[in-house]
């Protein structure tokens, strides 16, 4: 997600999209795609502010991260 800003509805989706159990995966591929899956929800939390993180952290809590 190199230099895109997004809205918090775009945002939402990449949370409900990401693997929250990528981090237990025995496939690297899993693995790695998680990974670079909270590398932009990562990015775009710093980007977006309170707002997103606060998301961010309702979605973090639901999955039991």
């Amino acid at each position: 997600m190199k230099d895109k800003t997004m809205n918090l509805e775009q945002f939402e989706q990449l949370l409900k999209d990401h693997d929250w159990t990528y981090m237990m995966s025995d496939d690297s591929r899993y693995y790695r795609r998680g990974q670079m899956q909270w590398f932009d929800i990562s990015d775009a939390m710093k980007q977006g502010g309170e707002s997103f993180e606060k998301l961010y952290l309702e979605y973090r809590d639901k999955f039991g991260v």
